[in-house]
């Protein structure tokens, strides 16, 4: 069943025979809704400008496309937009140019797609805005855009060079005959460098120039929240009207584009979380953490890194996120946890967990639908997880040794 109709059903389920009209509204939380829509009308912008083809191409120029540089250097730009930009949009035009980029240089472009999908959702997990999950704990929680930062910033980006790092070594046979194939004919190579045209990827540029300010204006607004303190869902709605004023009749174009579906989706997997919380299941679930950690702040927190990370390579991380989110507020409150370390082991498993697996995130997904559809072949589960799982598990035990080392030691 298609995810947005599953949740329409269970949230009219939910109100019908749990929460009643007076508790409907009291559950819903409308502040991720408000953020998602401004959010999306920006970066449909941007897409429709032609500006993520344009930076990518250009990236690729910049190395010259040299292979060992292309499996640093594209990660890098999946990670570092897909910490401002959801990485669904970050997947689909980065897999797109990587099979593009690939055929210039006759390498297979299903290694690099791989590395791509694993940095974008380990960059999301660096900020607020990154992922989902994380828009979903940070206005949960009322944390603010350099909260996770300081927080799941310092420690993500170890987890990209760790993660960059095992997939260069993964893929080095890969790599390395390409690189000699490629240095042996230096003219052919320029000419392939060449025919990279990024000026010929802006599609509009009064819509590039709109998208543009609109995110820097958020970016900026989010972090001097402390000084602002406008919030996450002002900034973003904010940041799509100037958008939608400076964007010219294309905005017409964009409005239709925003996925309203996912909208309708969060909306109704509020309501079904809700109704878990408000009959007590969630508070069991915190309990039955609570006995198994014995009360040890270390253990309760390796015990949400390392479940949030298992669930999310088999379940859709979004609604985990939104299933955890109360839970951590119970742990918190009645057992006396620190918050941030629980909501930061939450996000960084919910994220970085959905690296496991083809479907552990909505950006592995579109980037692997994407490859198929343009190259024609199919990607296997046992090949995929064969690269992903251990590079997921060692990220994410490395994030488990750096929680310990941050907030227990």
């Amino acid at each position: 069943m298609n995810r947005t109709i599953a949740a329409i059903v269970g949230a009219v389920l939910a109100f019908a025979f749990v929460l009643g009209p007076e508790n409907l509204i009291r559950y819903e939380n409308w502040e991720t809704i408000l953020f998602i829509f401004g959010m999306m009308a920006i970066i449909e912008t941007m897409s429709l400008s032609g500006f993520f083809r344009w930076l990518g191409l250009h990236s690729a120029r910049w190395v010259k496309l040299d292979p060992l540089k292309l499996f640093i250097l594209f990660p890098f730009v999946a990670g570092f937009l897909s910490a401002f930009v959801d990485s669904i949009t970050v997947m689909l035009f980065m897999s797109a140019l990587t099979i593009e980029v690939a055929a210039h240089i006759g390498i297979n472009p299903l290694p690099l797609i791989i590395s791509e999908i694993c940095a974008a959702n380990i960059g999301g997990s660096s900020t607020m805005v990154g992922d989902p999950p994380n828009v979903i704990l940070g206005t949960y929680f009322q944390l603010s855009f350099m909260d996770f930062v300081k927080n799941t910033g310092v420690i993500a980006w170890i987890g990209f060079i760790i993660n960059t790092a095992f997939f260069t070594w993964f893929f080095r046979r890969e790599i390395d005959p390409a690189r000699k194939r490629l240095m042996k004919n230096p003219k052919r190579l320029q000419k392939e460098v060449d025919a990279l045209n990024p000026g010929a990827a802006i599609e509009d540029t009064r819509l590039f120039a709109a998208g543009l300010i609109s995110l820097i204006f958020v970016i900026v607004a989010l972090v001097t929240h402390q000084m602002t303190h406008l919030s996450v869902a002002t900034v973003a709605v904010t940041g799509a009207v100037l958008a939608f004023l400076m964007g010219g009749k294309k905005m017409g174009e964009v409005v239709q584009k925003i996925d309203y579906a996912t909208i309708v989706f969060f909306a109704g997997l509020f309501i079904i979380v809700g109704a878990m919380e408000h009959v007590g299941l969630l508070t069991v679930v915190a309990n039955t953490v609570r006995q198994l950690s014995g009360g040890n702040f270390f253990i309760a927190i390796t015990i949400i890194l390392w479940v949030s990370a298992f669930g999310s390579s088999v379940v859709d991380n979004v609604p985990f996120a939104a299933t955890m989110a109360p839970i951590l507020k119970h742990m918190s409150g009645l057992h006396g946890f620190t918050l941030g370390p629980l909501v930061w082991s939450a996000a960084l498993g919910t994220d970085i967990g959905g690296n496991g697996t083809p479907i552990g995130a909505s950006a592995n997904v579109v980037a692997i639908s994407t490859y198929e559809r343009l190259t024609k072949k199919k990607v296997g589960w046992g090949y995929y997880c064969r690269v992903s799982y251990p590079a997921m598990m060692i990220v994410v035990l490395a994030c488990n040794l750096l929680l310990y080392l941050f907030y227990i030691l």
